[in-house]
């Protein structure tokens, strides 16, 4: 990045989509990195959709970004890109400093969950708590609804839907390996927010307060008629809450897990409508998920039980004492418990090949 660029933000735009056609990934690494140190929230927001579409291809799959379910650790380019999207890299150094001045972006209704945009395009309120309070009017001429995210929720739908995003798959072998960079993110994303023994590390890129705060609860933009049917989830509990300003300091690191969570189950598993999951159980019209799909889906289930099972044992309750305090990580992983297999979300579908995959899922 030139000297000149850095000087004039409001062309850093602009020279980073030059730059993308003509600079080798390292290097344009290396120029973000720097872009990110030296640059205030005001001028990241500016540049902030633009990269994480970059980096995970488009919702509509026309943009490819950096191919991470096709990039594997044979390659030059593995290593650098999972230190710069890492929990702790630059790409989270980004989010969190937007996070810290609530920035919101917007995502088309039509690339939500089946169940969520079936619900808004009737005007009631999603059951998923995640999406509540978030419906941005269109302005005038416009058609599309979408919702406002906060940085940290944008990042983590992209990073979800980049994998069930239409891909033109030039080498259909590499799609579905565990090899891939996406599913050595994915599992390191998992790792890091829901942590089998520990806490939740804090996060390495503070505010003023110390802390990334979580997102303040706003009121609704949009009147709803109701709640939407409760679509089938692969969890107990609804697990998303809104901490309040005075909480548990931990509790406020909590949201950051609650929203990983929440995104990869709502876009892995609760993307398509209840009717469409009951026509696709047609022999004429069966449901092929992707193997890669399957085994990003296995990961998150083997997780989940590992992390839920992890919960610490109640100590026995001693009439003369008031029972014990229980950390904000310890009430998630009881929120965060796994229904059983019965009520997989795919499980009545036909599934051919895949279905062993699936059903090993849980």
């Amino acid at each position: 990045m030139s000297s000149q660029s850095l000087q004039q933000p409001s062309f850093l735009l602009a020279n980073l989509k030059a730059d993308a056609t003509t600079k080798p990934l390292i290097q344009r690494c290396q120029d973000l990195l720097k872009i990110i140190d030296e640059y205030p929230a005001k001028e990241l927001h500016l540049i902030f959709p633009w990269v994480v579409e970059n980096v995970f291809g488009s919702l509509d799959g026309v943009i490819s970004g950096w191919n991470l379910r096709l990039l594997h650790s044979r390659s030059n380019e593995f290593n650098l890109v999972l230190d710069f999207l890492s929990p702790s890299g630059p790409m989270m150094k980004l989010v969190y400093k937007l996070q810290a001045e609530e920035y919101k972006y917007e995502v088309p209704v039509n690339y939500l969950p089946g169940p969520v945009k079936a619900c808004i395009q009737e005007g009631v309120l999603p059951d998923c708590p995640l999406f509540h309070n978030k419906l941005q009017f269109p302005l005038p001429g416009v058609l599309t609804l979408n919702v406002a995210l906060n940085p940290f929720e944008f990042f983590m739908f992209n990073l979800a839907y980049c994998l069930i995003a239409p891909r033109n798959c030039l080498q259909p072998q590499l799609c579905s390996s565990t090899d891939s960079a996406y599913f050595v993110l994915v599992d390191l994303y998992l790792k890091y927010f829901l942590p089998i023994e520990g806490s939740v590390p804090a996060s390495p890129f503070t505010d003023s307060r110390g802390s990334v705060a979580a997102p303040s609860p706003r009121a609704s933009s949009v009147s709803f008629a109701g709640y939407g049917v409760h679509s089938p989830s692969l969890l107990k509990h609804h697990i998303f809450h809104q901490p309040s300003v005075n909480a548990d300091p931990a509790a406020q690191e909590i949201w950051r897990s609650e929203t990983l969570l929440q995104m990869f189950v709502e876009i892995w598993l609760h993307h398509y409508s209840l009717d469409l999951y009951q026509k696709l159980q047609s022999p004429q019209e069966p449901f092929n998920p992707s193997e890669e799909h399957v085994l990003v889906v296995r990961l998150l289930v083997k997780h989940l039980h590992a992390f839920s099972s992890s919960l610490k044992p109640e100590p026995p309750l001693s009439p003369a004492h008031s029972p014990p305090h229980t950390s904000p990580l310890e009430e998630f992983k009881r929120s965060a418990a796994l229904k059983g297999p019965g009520s997989h979300v795919y499980s009545g579908c036909k599934l051919k090949k895949s279905e062993y995959l699936l059903n090993s899922c849980i």
